[in-house]
């Protein structure tokens, strides 16, 4: 008897006409255009944010992408990170190499978040592809359902620690202020200095890592 078609779930505001044109190839796929809360694929309990280096860019200038980042990083699905294009798409950009590298370490080590690399919507078509065979091979009880591990908490004061001169107990406080990391991410100067243990230098230095201004 012949497998079912593994399901791909695409968000039904992805610009991506040729990755998902070639996907529609593959026989062992079945497409499926519905509006994802986060990322822009969902593969089994994973889900996939798919970036364009000067989507990228803009986002790490603009301060959103740390955002984003967390509130994929909270969901309670894994989640990976694709960036599609060369450095040729962001030429005219302004902004540096190594700001990009720096993000992207953070995103990888103090989001714990894999990220994929392509070249190209066609490179992309088949990296998702390659995510849904492999994914769907390995899939057993213990992973169907999709969750992950019940330690968020902990996770979350990891990550605040990545930030400042910002230990375990403060970073508890923030998010005890805050309730969320997105949040935090977010705040302004004034807002983070109503936190006890944070002054304005400290609450500058904070907005600086966050949005490399």
């Amino acid at each position: 008897m012949n497998n079912p078609p593994i399901e791909i779930s695409y968000d039904d505001r992805e610009h991506a006409d040729i990755l998902l044109e070639l996907l529609s190839f593959n026989t062992d796929i079945y497409l499926v255009k519905k509006r994802l809360k986060l990322g822009d694929y969902q593969i089994n309990n994973w889900l996939i944010e798919r970036k364009t280096l000067p989507d990228l860019a803009t986002s790490l200038c603009s301060g959103r992408l740390f955002s984003q980042i967390s509130r994929l990083s909270e969901s309670s699905y894994n989640t990976a990170l694709l960036i599609e294009g060369s450095s040729h798409d962001i030429a005219t950009y302004d902004i540096t190499r190594e700001a990009l590298i720096g993000a992207i370490c953070s995103i990888s080590l103090n989001f714990n978040m894999p990220i994929l690399r392509s070249l190209s919507q066609a490179e992309s078509a088949k990296i998702l592809y390659f995510c849904a065979t492999q994914l769907n091979s390995r899939e057993t009880g213990t992973i169907s359902s999709g969750r992950k591990p019940k330690r968020q908490k902990n996770r979350q004061l990891f990550i605040l620690q990545s930030l400042p001169q910002v230990g375990p107990k403060l970073a508890k406080r923030l998010l005890t202020h805050f309730d969320s990391i997105e949040a935090v991410f977010t705040a302004s100067v004034k807002e983070l200095t109503k936190v006890e243990g944070i002054g304005q230098e400290k609450a500058r230095r904070i907005r600086e890592i966050l949005t490399l201004k």
